[in-house]
């Protein structure tokens, strides 16, 4: 059986929107409706949310999330985002089980249906 993650990367210091990441959008904070719908795919195993930011790691933890503390030199407007990828799957092997499959989602593409990630 393939183990298939959800990797949301989300970084706290958002240089044109502060907080974007967490801005309600529709009701609840727009990261959240990434976790939402990669835990209704079928297909996701585990959802994952890396951040450098304490309050996107609690409501991500709070909305079902596993989260990885990610570093703030990894976590900059420089840095790329394959770093923060490399981090979250090398963080989850380690501290879980070999990944198979990762599906990366964007935290600020709302519009999207878990059928989407399917």
């Amino acid at each position: 059986m393939k183990n298939v993650v959800a990797i949301i990367l989300a970084r706290g210091d958002s240089e044109g929107i502060p907080e974007k990441n967490i801005m309600n959008f529709c009701g609840k904070p727009l990261l959240v409706w990434s976790i939402e719908q990669a835990k209704l795919s079928k297909n996701i195993d585990s959802v994952w949310v890396s951040s450098d930011d304490k309050k996107i790691l609690n409501i991500a933890k709070k909305n079902g999330a596993n989260i990885i503390k990610r570093p703030k030199a990894i976590s900059t407007s420089k840095s790329s985002p394959v770093t923060g990828w490399i981090h979250a799957i090398n963080h989850i092997e380690k501290n879980e089980k070999p990944i198979d499959v990762v599906v990366g989602l964007q935290a600020t593409s709302p519009v999207r249906e878990s059928k989407d990630i399917e």
